[in-house]
């Protein structure tokens, strides 16, 4: 049998009744859990941001003058090759960035977990803990994009139910041994509504911070032009980062817990320091 403290109650800190409990909650550890992940973001922002930022520029550029020689009919091999070159590097780039910010998800979420469960919030708890499971999400989300690319080449409708499936992918992986993408879509199935709604409201929240970062990204290009423009392009672009990590964890680390809930008893119980792991 089942202790009753591992079935959530209504004030469970993570497992919620419905969709504006969900909210609440998200917000709720949010609150508690923005400082040290700010700082989180703003430490792997450095790395992220010399990779990527020179490249950009360098790949900008190659562009550029790649453009203008094709449309005077001078581009040869030898422009080709450098423009390929600049873009091969932009990518490599930006999939280290990607790597970079698996193993921070990881940590973020054992941050969200620690103001869940009453612990001291640390970020260098989190991130010993993080990083024992940084491995598994990197590969996990590795194996996530290349199924998402290859959504992408069967059409639209099966991107987004593939990308809203996959979306908790990273939390349930750092919080659940020997957990991959069969278990993902096992929770997003368990009640669709449910499923849906969150990732849903995740997925618009992510687009319009993106529009809205990409639209002064573009006009400082614009204003400043140049290198100079591409450069705080590039670097504003980087706030991007910073307010998605910061604030969508918690929002995705909440949906996680309402979804497994949906499928088995969960509660934050099962998510304590040492729990007692409870009969079967």
């Amino acid at each position: 049998m089942i202790p009753p403290s591992f079935y959530a109650t209504p004030a469970d800190p993570l497992v919620s009744p419905d969709y504006a409990g969900w909210w609440r909650r998200s917000l709720t550890l949010a609150r508690r859990v923005w400082k040290p992940a700010l700082l989180l973001h703003t430490i792997a922002a450095v790395p992220s941001l010399a990779l990527t930022v020179p490249a950009d520029v360098a790949a900008t550029a190659e562009n550029r003058e790649f453009q203008d020689l094709l449309a005077n009919g001078h581009a040869g091999p030898a422009e080709l090759i450098a423009y390929l070159s600049a873009t091969a590097l932009l990518l490599g780039a930006v999939l280290v960035a990607a790597l970079i910010a698996a193993v921070v998800t990881a940590v973020n979420v054992h941050l969200v977990i620690q103001a869940a469960t009453g612990q001291p919030v640390s970020l260098r708890a989190a991130a010993t803990a993080g990083l024992r499971r940084a491995p598994a999400v990197i590969g996990w989300t590795l194996v996530a994009n290349l199924l998402t690319s290859i959504a992408v080449l069967m059409c639209v409708l099966p991107v987004f139910y593939v990308g809203a499936a996959l979306m908790a992918l990273p939390i349930l992986v750092t919080l659940e041994r020997g957990s991959g993408i069969s278990r993902a879509f096992s929770l997003f199935h368990a009640d669709l509504g449910t499923s849906v709604a969150r990732v849903a409201t995740v997925f618009a929240l992510m687009v319009a911070a993106t529009i809205g970062l990409s639209t002064v990204a573009i006009a400082l290009d614009v204003i400043i032009g140049g290198t100079a423009g591409s450069v705080a392009a590039s670097l504003w672009n980087g706030v991007h980062l910073l307010v998605s990590g910061v604030f969508l964890t918690p929002l995705l680390v909440t949906a996680y817990a309402d979804m497994r809930s949906r499928l088995e008893p969960f509660s934050t119980a099962y998510l304590m320091p040492h729990p007692t792991t409870p009969p079967p």
